[in-house]
């Protein structure tokens, strides 16, 4: 009985080993696998796509992220999505990009948007309107940098580096879309502060940008009017920036 019972205890022992031996702890690379793996919420949007352009808009739901011309570090080829861009900018209509904006996939529509105002730049304000007015964040990556942003901003920086330094005060298309800037939702720290830096604004934006700076506490808007009126709105701005600091 004696060695029944030491004999159990053992085999016990035994199996509880192995169990745990078999357990692997979480290798960081499956982890990073994962944080970046944006095909898991890819919405596919066929409804009302032509024939000869589905192969395109699959491939680019499919990946799921805007990607500019700018590969991470180390890469020797164009990021796939942006040949796909490629390839859907060269096979599609400005019609039928023009329907790809209301494309539920988000990635797709801003492609969509982009090809279309490089076709023809009348087309800049209406789809850069058709982005803001979308609900949800875009995962983008440009170079090493990646970010999950909302979709008006991929069309916003498009139309921002089509242009010389010297131009980004005098473009009318950029400066309505710094206007509309003003109003958009939880924009990022870096494209709002990009707009105000491009120009001074007129008294009627002027009271949107307080309420940036008052009610949604936005330091760029903050910095703004503490750079260009700094006495209209002292009283707001010392509180404010006192809660900063």
């Amino acid at each position: 009985m004696k060695v029944s019972g030491i004999f159990a205890v053992i085999l016990t022992i035994t199996l509880f080993s192995c169990h745990q031996k078999e357990e692997k702890k979480p290798v960081i690379t499956d982890l990073l696998t994962d944080d970046f793996d944006y095909t898991k919420d890819a919405v596919f949007d066929s409804l009302n796509v032509p024939q000869h352009l589905r192969k395109i808009v699959k491939d680019i739901s499919s990946l799921n992220i805007y990607e500019t011309e700018q590969g991470g570090k180390g890469a020797t080829d164009t990021p796939a999505n942006f040949r796909n861009f490629k390839k859907l900018y060269k096979a599609a209509s400005e019609q039928e990009l023009l329907a790809l904006t209301d494309n539920k996939n988000s990635v797709l529509a801003v492609y969509a948007s982009i090809g279309l105002s490089e076709k023809d730049n009348q087309y800049t304000i209406p789809v850069f309107q058709k982005m803001l007015n979308r609900r949800g964040t875009v995962h983008i990556q440009n170079g090493c940098i990646l970010s999950n942003d909302h979709p008006a901003e991929p069309v916003y920086w498009a139309q921002y580096y089509k242009l010389k330094p010297e131009e980004l005060n005098s473009d009318q298309d950029l400066k309505q879309l710094d206007s509309m800037i003003l109003f958009m939702p939880e924009s990022s720290e870096l494209i709002l502060t990009t707009a105000l830096r491009n120009r001074i604004f007129s008294d009627g934006l002027k009271k949107q940008i307080a309420k940036q700076a008052f009610e949604n506490h936005r330091q760029p808007a903050l910095k703004y009017l503490n750079s260009w009126h700094k006495k209209e709105y002292a009283d707001l701005l010392q509180k404010e920036l006192a809660n900063l600091y």
